[in-house]
């Protein structure tokens, strides 16, 4: 069976253009989902109705959270499809939405995206937006997804349970979804037309603050990092006073080292945990991440004596500096190599 799921908080007649072209062109099960929408909007959905499955929830609770009402029902149905989720608004040309089904029926275990081509007029908000979490996205998982804020997407019902695990009840829930399931299938992706109704004004998106849900986990990692760089450097900056009384190269090789141990085992406790929440034994990613941290203490030890004896730079200043350097370094190979549970093919 196909699933057609529509979130829809304070919609208009649009909503109804959509579902019933749907219902008359295809065999889709339409779930449509009010999501606490004012008194004003319920005759649209006492006529969404006549052409489709409609649940309500008392109060608004969030996209997200829509979403997984839609996927408990279809469960509790428990008969087996393909799901497709689309939005209230009529953005999503019926087209792409019958492209989306067939690009998931024919690829199954595989999460579908219908990724905008982001060309010609496009609100800066939704160009700025996409175009910033496509990289921090790339950076985190190594997947490459041209249209992260979609919601235009398809999946077989055998992802349900995943999908009903992941954290988030509004718009997180959908970068959630795609940083979950990168490290768990693969990502496909289908064109379709790039549509904005009146600017896209009528988007329940709030740039500031569910700008900062979205990009949660991506600055806990960055924050895990930083956190991780003040123990080394305290460490660090502690043990070059105490121990002014040995030779310069001996000094920074101690306190580096130190400092380094200090740094890593606080930092892998935090990321394996908390961040990056890895099942895999601490054996098998803790021996990659040491192979890291050795790395990273050598290439850190001789550039700071570098940047102290070739470039008269202070030793606790070149400290920084080349924290700084290498930070990126230490980004990518932990979310690339050491803490990916599953390595997925690029777009």
């Amino acid at each position: 069976m196909n699933y057609l799921v529509i979130p829809a908080y304070e919609p208009d007649y649009n909503l109804i253009k959509l579902i019933e072209k749907i219902h008359h062109r295809s065999n889709f099960y339409i779930i449509v989902i009010d999501d606490g929408s004012s008194a004003e909007c319920q005759d649209i959905f006492a006529r969404a109705e006549d052409f489709a499955t409609v649940l309500h929830h008392q109060g608004n609770q969030g996209k997200g959270q829509a979403l997984k009402t839609a996927f408990e029902y279809i469960q509790s149905l428990n008969k087996p499809g393909t799901v497709v989720t689309a939005d209230a608004d009529g953005r999503h040309r019926i087209w792409d939405i019958f492209r989306s089904l067939t690009k998931s029926n024919e690829n199954p275990n595989t999460l579908v995206l219908g990724v905008r081509a982001f060309t010609g007029k496009v609100p800066l908000r939704s160009r700025f937006g996409n175009s910033l979490t496509r990289i921090l996205f790339k950076l985190q998982t190594g997947v490459a997804v041209s249209d992260t804020q979609t919601g235009l997407r398809a999946f077989s019902t055998d992802l349900i349970p995943f999908m009903l695990k992941i954290e988030g009840q509004r718009y997180e829930y959908e970068m959630n979804m795609l940083l979950e399931a990168s490290q768990a299938y693969p990502i496909l992706e289908v064109p379709i037309e790039t549509v904005y109704i009146n600017d896209n004004q009528a988007s329940h998106f709030r740039p500031i603050r569910d700008g900062l849900m979205i990009y949660k986990n991506i600055l806990k990692f960055a924050l895990s990092s930083f956190s991780s760089f003040i123990v080394d450097y305290v460490v660090y900056a502690l043990s070059i006073l105490c121990l002014s009384f040995i030779p310069t190269g001996l000094r920074v090789l101690l306190s580096n080292g130190l400092a380094r141990v200090t740094s890593s085992v606080f930092n892998f406790s935090t990321n394996k945990k908390l961040i990056f929440k890895n099942k895999a034994s601490s054996f098998k990613t803790g021996s990659g991440y040491f192979g890291l941290a050795v790395g990273l203490f050598i290439l850190d030890t001789v550039l700071i004596r570098l940047f102290n004896s070739g470039l008269g730079v202070n030793l606790l200043i070149a400290k920084i500096l080349v924290g700084i350097m290498l930070f990126i370094l230490s980004w990518t190979v932990q979310t690339l190599y050491i803490f990916k549970e599953r390595t997925c093919s690029p777009l």
